[in-house]
């Protein structure tokens, strides 16, 4: 029993070391292949990183170099706005200095000009004071001989009362009243022009040196006066003004007669006429002269208007122009009084150039933008132009012969312009251009432009009641104002020019 317990002992230890042995054998083995295993791990995180670590290199050298570019071109795009910026600038200041040089060169004439004024009026101020004081000399040396001869009757009278009626001297006394009554006379002839040598005659100085530059329209119409005119007009067409304030109108009698009419401020008709022509076609006007009108009527008749005794004088187009297609109709017309010129816009791209004589003088082909002329206006060499009814475009023009070309085109308004089309155009005394735009649906719009480009300096939106189909400026006592009659109610309406203070 106690052996085979031995035996059992011993076997169990045996079995112990055995499975033990094993089982630290296994444990060898995990422990390599683990080992190995972390190995391979670190390694294969070792290449990983490495190559997460090159790809990143490589894509932060990649970024790099695309924000390299981006500034590059970023500086490049900078430079280029800053060179562009001091170009604008540098054009700008060469624009502000060439029209700082103008104006400074505008006000050195005008003060040259009123210097010379001033230095003629000092030289005339002075030759009047030596007139007038060798006058006054003259004055003084024949008051002085009165007075001895006042002196001389004096004596004598006294010799007479003093004679105690001696005949011889009493004799004397009808000669010395006669010499009194003479001396008397002489004294008040020649006395009353004493009083003007001790003053000037100075004129006024004309405006060498102009302030007003910058000229606006009021916001709201200045007046409405009712047209009395003797034959109602049914249709206004036209108006004009001179310098002396002289209004002139064309239309359309109710008999549809073309007519014109010279009206004041106020509405009140001075003179009224019909024009040849019938068949409706209403006249156009323009001074040429203080008192000369150009006007255009009856299809194709120009002709020229007298205010001051009311005469009139016509030609037909196909009667002075050589090739004049008879069927060519006269649309509109202005004037140039500087070159003696009046100017008619047909139904057509011509325009034909006449002389005050009423003598053809040339004839001028619009460009090709300009289909037709609806209306016209000469300002210096410059002709603006209203495309004809229905278009939507205006231009300024040379007169070069044969053909015109365009210097540029008139911004079209903002408030209806896209959808409407200019109606008519003229210039205030300063250069700067005013047009009247119908938008569709009735809307009008007097619109101010700059000197020189057609670029819109301000809008004004006439009243709806009103339909107003012609404009034009005219000097007034109380400053130049523009005119708009209106179409069919006999109506006129007046906007002020205004001046800003320098």
């Amino acid at each position: 029993m106690r052996e085979g317990i031995k035996k059992a002992k011993d076997k169990l230890e045996l079995n112990v070391d055995q499975e033990s042995q094993k089982l630290q054998e296994q444990l060898d083995r995990e422990g390599e292949r683990i080992k190995k295993e972390i190995q391979d791990a670190e390694k294969e995180s070792n290449t990983k990183q490495a190559d997460l670590q090159e790809r990143m290199k490589k894509e932060t050298s990649a970024r790099l170099k695309e924000l390299e570019k981006e500034m590059r071109e970023s500086r490049e795009r900078y430079e280029q706005a800053c060179r562009e910026e001091r170009q604008e600038a540098d054009s700008n200041l060469r624009e502000l200095k060439k029209e700082n040089t103008k104006v400074r060169e505008k006000l050195e004439g005008g003060l040259r000009v009123m210097n010379n004024e001033i230095q003629e009026m000092l030289a005339s101020i002075r030759t009047q004071k030596d007139e007038n004081a060798k006058k006054i000399k003259e004055l003084s040396d024949h008051f002085d001989g009165i007075v001895k001869r006042f002196e001389n009757v004096t004596a004598t009278a006294d010799c007479i009362l003093a004679a105690q009626n001696d005949w011889t001297d009493v004799q004397c006394i009808p000669d010395v009243c006669r010499a009194v009554d003479l001396l008397r006379e002489e004294v008040k002839r020649d006395s009353p022009g004493l009083d003007n040598l001790s003053g000037m005659k100075i004129r006024e100085l004309s405006a060498g040196v102009s302030a007003r530059g910058k000229v606006g329209i009021s916001e709201d119409v200045e007046s409405i006066v009712d047209l009395h005119i003797r034959e109602e007009i049914y249709s206004t067409t036209d108006i004009t003004g001179n310098e002396d304030g002289t209004i002139v109108i064309t239309g359309s009698t109710s008999a549809f007669q073309p007519c014109i009419a010279v009206i004041t401020m106020g509405g009140s008709q001075q003179q009224q006429n019909i024009l040849p022509g019938t068949g409706g076609y209403s006249g156009r006007c323009s001074f040429l002269s203080q008192y000369l009108i150009a006007v255009i009527c009856g299809g194709n008749q120009v002709g020229l208007y007298d205010i001051r005794n009311q005469s009139r004088r016509f030609i037909r187009l196909s009667d002075v122009i050589m090739n004049c297609p008879t069927n060519q109709q006269v649309r509109c017309v202005t004037t140039d009084p500087v070159n003696d010129r009046i100017i008619v816009g047909c139904y057509s791209r011509d325009v034909h150039v006449f002389n005050s004589k009423l003598e053809h003088v040339k004839t001028l082909e619009l460009p090709d933008a300009v289909k037709q002329a609806y209306h016209i206006a000469m300002y210096k060499s410059d002709l603006f132009v209203c495309g004809s009814s229905g278009t939507d475009r205006a231009f300024a023009v040379t007169m070069k012969q044969p053909a015109s070309e365009v210097k540029y085109e008139f911004t079209k308004p903002t408030h209806g312009g896209s959808n409407g089309f200019p109606l008519c155009v003229c210039t205030d005394q300063n250069g700067y251009i005013y047009m009247l735009w119908r938008a569709w649906g009735g809307r009008s719009l007097i619109v101010q432009y700059t000197k020189d480009g057609g670029q819109i300096k301000l809008e004004r939106e006439v009243d709806r009641t009103h339909d107003v189909r012609a404009i034009t400026a005219v000097q007034t006592k109380q400053g130049e104002k523009l005119l708009l009659p209106t179409y069919t109610t006999n109506k006129l309406l007046t906007y002020g020019l205004t001046y800003p203070m320098m």
